[in-house]
């Protein structure tokens, strides 16, 4: 762990360490749980979604200044779970959405059969994403801004989940699939899936710091980070052994993640998702594979 989150550990209420992050009880809000997630370079609450650099923080947590205030932001898990158990909210998301499917995600490239099929919802101007396990149990969620949603935080959970579960749109297709592929981005996994493959996507951004979540993963599995993002998926596949690789796609002007592929060139990407071996992808869009050895 660097110096800066070792500091931070130092001063944060009930911290957590791991090899590249810090949780702990958030300073700003009566906070219950530790829901403050520290990384090197920011910062963010998962439960009241104050954000902002780690050295403004440490300045905080110190006493020298004041850091600034969050942003007027309200986790809608918050009051939704308040109310109902996350099932029958996920469940109530879902009925709203098969009335009035996505114009986002329609825009997006996801038909709205497909949001139908992988138990997308919509509530209060949020797309839900169901998070279940291979036997189909919901053990989490992610909600995601939808139209007219100018919320800061694009992606949300709800406060105390663990930061390190993966989004699998569909475990069928996840387990017939001889070749899985790992993205940044819920909506990158979901383009994926519907064009064939076996896909997830982390939950905490570009960051995935208990590789036991794919411990029972025994395949390979290629990671295809937006553009830019390669060193980050680096970092993740060297520990994941014989098993990790990274896709380098040489993006077309036009797109910069899997799901702009979709959007702009969406038969080259089903093509190239039917050899199902990684490199078919990669040689489609002139790119290269880093595998680790």
């Amino acid at each position: 762990m660097n110096e800066i989150l070792s500091k931070v550990a130092e001063l944060l209420d009930y911290a957590q360490t791991y090899e590249k992050s810090v949780w702990g009880v958030c300073p700003f809000h009566s906070d219950s749980r530790p829901s403050l997630m520290v990384h090197e370079d920011y910062y963010n609450c998962q439960a009241c979604g104050a954000h902002g650099k780690t050295t403004q923080l440490l300045d905080k947590l110190s006493g020298h200044i004041a850091a600034p205030a969050p942003d007027r932001f309200h986790n809608p898990w918050t009051s939704w779970l308040k109310k109902e158990s996350l099932g029958n909210i996920l469940r109530g998301a879902w009925e709203t959405l098969k009335n009035r499917p996505s114009a986002y995600l329609r825009g997006r490239g996801i038909p709205d059969e497909w949001q139908i099929k992988l138990g997308i919802g919509m509530r209060d101007d949020w797309i839900t994403f169901p998070i279940r396990s291979s036997d189909q149990k919901i053990i989490g969620a992610v909600a995601r801004a939808g139209e007219g949603n100018t919320a800061s935080s694009k992606y949300i959970v709800p406060s105390g989940q663990d930061s390190n579960m993966i989004y699998v749109p569909d475990w069928k297709q996840f387990q017939a699939s001889d070749i899985i592929y790992a993205t940044f981005g819920i909506i990158d996994a979901v383009s994926l899936v519907i064009c064939g493959a076996g896909s997830f996507s982390t939950t905490n951004g570009k960051r995935l710091n208990n590789v036991e979540a794919l411990d029972k993963v025994r395949k390979r599995i290629i990671f295809l980070p937006d553009r830019g993002e390669e060193s980050n998926a680096k970092e993740i596949a060297a520990r994941l052994g014989w098993r990790g690789a990274v896709a380098k796609i040489n993006y077309p002007d036009d797109c910069k993640d899997p799901n702009d592929l979709l959007v702009h060139y969406p038969d080259k990407l089903r093509e190239a998702i039917r050899g199902n071996n990684g490199v078919d992808v990669v040689r489609a869009f002139r790119g290269s594979i880093w595998v680790n050895t």
